[in-house]
């Protein structure tokens, strides 16, 4: 996902590769492999190009991220003792920032 993400658009499973095995060797079946399993799962979309296919992601990472952070709060057993802990963890930026978001969020309603 990380790759498809930095690409910022489609991607075929060549590009993908190319950008995987400079870190490492990978084989291109692999990637083919995981591209499909991602988008059978509705993480990806995909368009024919050529005889093959290319693929972008679904969601952008902050948007991925923001509802991993929904899941994991909506399998705590008591969500107001972790939104206190995962606040606690924050530096001083973040929760200005945060401040700022809901002060904003308040504001639209």
């Amino acid at each position: 996902m990380q790759v498809l993400w930095d690409a910022g658009g489609w991607s075929t499973p060549g590009d993908v590769h190319q950008v995987l095995t400079e870190a490492r060797p990978l084989a291109y079946n692999t990637v083919l492999t995981i591209l499909v399993r991602l988008w059978e799962k509705g993480r990806l979309e995909r368009q024919r190009h050529g005889r093959a296919y290319a693929y972008r992601p679904v969601q952008t990472r902050e948007q991925y991220a923001a509802a991993r952070m929904e899941q994991v709060l909506h399998e705590a057993r008591d969500r107001p003792a972790a939104l206190a802990t995962f606040l606690e963890t924050l530096g001083e930026r973040d929760r200005a920032q945060l401040r700022r978001l809901l002060e904003q969020l308040s504001r639209r309603r």
